[in-house]
């Protein structure tokens, strides 16, 4: 006979198991899929990278301010110049998700689709190979009410880009967290193979500006594939981050016909127990030196 104190032991680490859930997040539509240990938390927490009053930073307006002040100062171009700069600092390119999965239709209603809402302000940006689809300094203003029970939806996304062949879609996301009065920035690398381009709402072409406007952009290319038909994966091994290995990017701006969208997988990935809400976890970090 099953105990009332198993009972109550089972249904409070359920509670637990869906709050972890709750937590963190990745991307859903597109589908990513995780790499061994599935898990959607961030790759690393680590200091900021960029020296300023973070500690004296007003809430997460305050934060946004200060990082696009930083990110002029620092002649910043996007956030994944910066973390696919140094992967033994920033966590392995594509961080726990899988660039070799099964290629995934992409949306034909011009958007993407995040698990849960952001909860944390920062900037984050979506790309197609090598080319930057949607930008914004505050996503958690921009895509959500700062709460999980409202689904971030980031819009317009333009997938005309994406090759006949497939293409890999990257979602790269700074989350500036606050523990214990210390602003630390959460690093978080999505990678979803997709099949080809879809129909949807048109991306912006204006350059980048601080304010995150949505915008469009090529990035320098690195030489590096990552397109879904390479079955590749060359991105460099690090002991310090415990993101798995990935590959890189091959970009490609032909547009074609739409293909035909199927319903995404139905096998949404396992989560890792991972801090509360507001992700009070285990602190990794580089400190600077």
């Amino acid at each position: 006979m099953v105990s009332t104190t198993s009972l109550v032991t089972f249904a409070a680490a359920a509670a637990v198991s869906v709050q972890h859930v709750q937590a963190h997040g990745y991307m859903e539509n597109p589908l990513s899929e995780f790499k061994d240990k599935k898990t959607s938390e961030w790759v690393v927490q680590i200091d900021p990278q960029w020296k300023g009053d973070w500690a004296g930073a007003k809430g997460d307006e305050g934060l946004v301010a200060l990082y696009k002040e930083l990110k002029v100062a620092n002649n910043a171009k996007d956030i994944r110049t910066l973390f696919d700069s140094d992967t033994s600092l920033y966590g392995e390119n594509c961080g726990y998700t899988n660039p070799d999965a099964t290629p995934k239709d992409p949306p034909t209603d011009g958007t993407a689709t995040f698990s849960r809402g952001i909860v944390h302000a920062g900037p984050c940006e979506i790309w197609l190979d090598d080319k930057m689809v949607l930008q914004n300094d505050d996503c958690q203003s921009a895509y959500g009410d700062g709460t999980q029970e409202t689904i971030s939806i980031f819009k317009p996304v333009d997938y005309s880009s994406c090759a006949a062949g497939g293409c890999m879609f990257r979602f790269y996301w700074m989350a500036l967290q606050r523990l214990d009065g210390k602003t630390y920035w959460q690093v978080y690398k999505n990678c979803v193979p997709l099949t080809g381009p879809a129909g949807g709402g048109a991306s912006q072409t204006s350059p980048s500006t601080g304010d995150g406007s949505n915008t469009s952009q090529t990035s320098p290319s690195t030489g590096t594939s990552d397109s879904p038909s390479s079955g590749k994966s060359d991105s460099p091994s690090s002991e310090t981050t415990p993101a798995p290995q990935s590959g890189g990017s091959e970009d490609s701006s032909t547009p074609s016909a739409p293909s035909t969208p199927s319903a995404p997988s139905a096998d949404t990935p396992e989560i890792t127990p991972a801090p509360s809400s507001k992700c009070n976890g285990r602190r990794k970090r580089v400190l600077l030196s």
